[in-house]
């Protein structure tokens, strides 16, 4: 999984391929600003058929890096419909 961020400033985090020439993102999510130092996610072209992925040239990608741990288990836990309680004590 990378975090890419797009000339339009977008910031996609998925399941990155690369060839020479494109990027491909499958199962991407945008993450949105949401506040108070917050990310919201949505996924990314949601309104497409785009199941195989977005191919994307590269000339539009400014960078992709490796997202931290926290932003990755994120992304899995709305991925599998899983819900993990916080580890806060209930008191």
């Amino acid at each position: 999984m990378k975090l890419v961020r797009l000339s339009s400033g977008e910031e996609i985090i998925g399941k990155v391929t690369e060839t020479e020439n494109d990027v491909t993102i499958k199962d991407g999510y945008t993450l949105i600003p949401a506040g108070e130092g917050k990310i919201g996610f949505m996924l990314f072209m949601a309104y497409t058929k785009a199941d195989k992925g977005v191919t994307i040239d590269r000339k539009f990608v400014v960078f992709m890096v490796e997202p931290i741990e926290d932003l990755v288990k994120q992304i899995r836990q709305m991925d599998s419909g899983i819900v993990i309680p916080d580890n806060k004590v209930i008191g």
